[in-house]
């Protein structure tokens, strides 16, 4: 799967790595990189391309689903919600 943008994570920031990953994902909805219902990597391949555990990237999910962000749906993966971009 191809990615629209390149996620990194610096883990000798102050931030934490699960912040990291959500402020990715969150600049990537509003600077249009990913649109309402994109799929975004899973949370294996995430964990894979940012070289952190794949519990961190639950929390950053976990977040973004109670912010509204993204929806993950069993067999579907996880995608940018409908009302994301507002």
């Amino acid at each position: 799967m191809s990615n629209p943008i390149e996620f990194t994570i610096d883990v000798r920031s102050e931030i934490a790595v699960y912040r990291q990953i959500e402020n990715q994902v969150m600049f990537a909805i509003t600077s249009g990189a990913y649109k309402s219902g994109d799929a975004l990597p899973s949370v294996r391949e995430m964990a894979s391309l940012t070289g952190v555990n794949a519990n961190t990237v639950t929390k950053a999910y976990r977040d973004l689903e109670l912010m509204g962000l993204i929806v993950t749906r069993r067999g579907v993966g996880v995608q940018v919600a409908p009302q994301a971009q507002k």
